[in-house]
């Protein structure tokens, strides 16, 4: 059994929390698909997809430290 530090413990803790934040901005990312569909023009195009982007770092990101989160928790 490990021993886990003050901050470990306390990013289990907020596991739930990140679940919910990724679940959100996914729904905003697929929100951006629909409004991509209806752009005017090639502006406004790039700004969506810009948008998009910068929502899918933050989504891998969440993930990526979920999983970290879950490998804390099987090794505790």
């Amino acid at each position: 059994m490990k021993v886990l530090s003050e901050e470990q413990i306390i990013e289990i803790e907020n596991r739930e929390k990140y679940i919910e934040e990724k679940a959100e901005l996914l729904k905003e990312y697929k929100s951006y698909a629909e409004n991509l569909e209806y752009a005017d023009d090639e502006f406004e195009e790039d700004m969506i997809m810009q948008k998009r982007e910068k929502l899918a770092v933050q989504i891998k990101a969440l993930g990526a430290k979920i999983r970290e989160i879950k490998a804390l928790e099987s090794e505790a």
